[in-house]
């Protein structure tokens, strides 16, 4: 191991960030301004995580994030820029509405605000008004007891809550389907109303009730994509970690948190373009950006975890991973009317939807159009699409014999949407679970952390403290997985060190 590193670098940080995502760079971002000496430490060569992007031939696409909630004026995402000093490197453009739904010949348009989206339904399904505004209604009750209640409390305290906030008590530990079964029967209009499942990575008769509610309506107050792509929000958080004295490193990848008596005290990094042989880099704090189960099973070491948490960590499950297609084509799909963001399905039956996803079929998936907001992604006279849906790591082929044919198949989806789509075609290539897994380092290429049932929601997931001191998590294996919720986590993540640290005053509140 060597005994110094490189004279540019220090080898004693207040803070070191494992991996670079979103909830990592938000953190390091937070605690950099706190005056806190920061390292970013990336294994890969591209710093963002699923927000690092990739441009081929002139064409820029963003992997998997397109719109955000949060960045109008006021909103979580404005704040937190404004508070860090990079607004000015980030304009976004509002989407054109929240998604449409095809399953079939049956086209929806939900727009955004709660009553225009209880409305766009209603209109769509008369015979089930009742149901419809009697669901969304319970939707929003939940959620204002839940934004009441605190997220850790006694047994005291539990009881009053209790009485205090029946529907949100009642509905915690629900499904998706058992809640919007009890207002709406025609299964149609249930598909409809809960179609933007995939982006939580179960259906309706897995997902968690909680978890959906909590998604959809922070969504309807408006989704908003990066112009030029989401590495303009990537380059703020790098701007303001640097401005601030932090340092990010890519291919450097961390091969141990080095743990003595209890606590974190640095991290191990193998040799790299950086670094002439491995070295410790030492720090009071780390913060985890990467896979819970890699992170304590490859870098920390299972015989420093307390069996409680041990359990715990091996009984939770991972998501499903995602098959995504990148395409460029000159059809004029504006001139179609197309939408930024499609679900379309083959089928109102969501759970056969998703044994087709399982089995490694081709049931539907989510098609952005990102030239409808913005242009300047792709080669004038073309617009970019992907598709983006669930798939297993283990398929019933192997990948690269699976590969082209569901390529083939969800060219054929889009097609669907927008005829002439695969005569104008362009360009085209796929990413499978396996690419996921190979640039993320997450267990099977999961999309979204754990699973997003009932048993793994809430105060049910990991928290960002750990049972090692010094240790902390951040990213969608702390928080239900969603471009907004992990650069939350970030925020929190750095609040909690800084008030550990005896620190009062720590900003905003997210």
């Amino acid at each position: 191991m060597a005994d110094a590193l490189p004279q540019a670098l220090s080898d004693q940080y207040d803070c070191v960030i494992v991996g670079s995502g979103l909830g990592g760079l938000a953190a390091a971002a937070y605690l950099a301004k706190f005056g806190r000496r920061v390292l970013v430490l990336e294994r890969g060569a591209g710093i963002g995580g699923y927000a690092h992007p990739f441009e081929r031939d002139g064409r820029y696409f963003d992997p998997a994030i397109h719109v955000v909630p949060g960045a109008a004026e006021g909103g979580t995402i404005d704040t937190l820029l404004k508070y860090l000093g990079v607004r000015d490197m980030c304009e976004f453009v509002e989407s054109d509405s929240l998604y449409r739904v095809v399953i079939g010949d049956t086209q929806l348009d939900a727009p955004f605000g709660a009553a225009s989206f209880i409305d766009a339904h209603v209109q769509k399904f008369p015979h089930e008004a009742e149901g419809i505004r009697g669901f969304f209604a319970l939707c929003e009750k939940f959620l204002e007891e839940a934004h009441q209640v605190p997220v850790q409390l006694s047994v005291k305290e539990l009881g009053v809550a209790v009485e205090r906030f029946p529907t949100l008590f009642a509905n915690r530990t629900r499904t998706l389907d058992d809640v919007v079964s009890q207002f709406i029967k025609d299964p149609r209009c249930k598909a409809f109303c809960t179609a933007g499942w995939p982006y939580m990575g179960l259906p309706p008769s897995q997902l968690s009730f909680e978890l959906f509610a909590r998604f959809l309506f922070t969504q309807m107050h408006g989704l908003y994509h990066c112009k030029g792509g989401f590495q303009h929000l990537v380059k703020a958080f790098v701007t303001a970690i640097e401005r601030c004295g932090g340092t990010i490193l890519t291919n450097s990848p961390v091969t141990r948190i080095e743990v003595r008596d209890g606590r974190a005290i640095g991290v191990e990094v193998a040799k790299s373009p950086h670094f002439p042989a491995p070295v410790l880099v030492r720090a009071p704090v780390v913060v985890s950006n990467a896979d819970a189960t890699h992170t304590f099973e490859d870098l920390v070491g299972k015989e420093h975890l307390p069996t409680p948490y041990l359990r715990r960590l091996n009984s939770l499950r991972p998501s499903m991973s995602m098959f995504v297609v990148y395409a460029a084509s000159t059809v004029d799909i504006a001139a179609m009317g197309g939408a930024h963001e499609t679900f379309i399905y083959e089928d109102h039956d969501m759970d056969a939807n998703f044994a087709g996803f399982a089995e490694g079929r081709a049931p539907g998936t989510v098609v952005v159009v990102p030239t409808l907001l913005d242009p300047s992604l792709g080669l004038p006279g073309e617009h970019l699409v992907t598709s983006t849906a669930l798939a297993p790591y283990d398929a019933p082929k192997p990948w690269d014999e699976l590969k082209p044919i569901l390529e083939d198949r969800y060219l054929d989806l889009i097609e669907k949407l927008y005829p002439g789509f695969r005569a104008g075609l362009t360009f085209v290539s796929s990413a499978t679970p396996h690419t996921m897994e190979r640039f993320t380092l997450n267990r099977a290429g999961a999309a979204y952390g754990w699973e997003n049932t009932p048993a793994q929601a809430g105060s049910k997931r990991l928290t960002y403290t750990t049972p090692i001191e010094g240790l902390y998590l951040a990213g969608h294996w702390a928080q239900a997985a969603s471009a907004l919720r992990v650069i939350v986590s970030g925020n929190h993540v750095a609040q909690q060190i800084l008030q550990s640290e005896g620190v009062s005053e720590v900003g905003p509140e997210w």
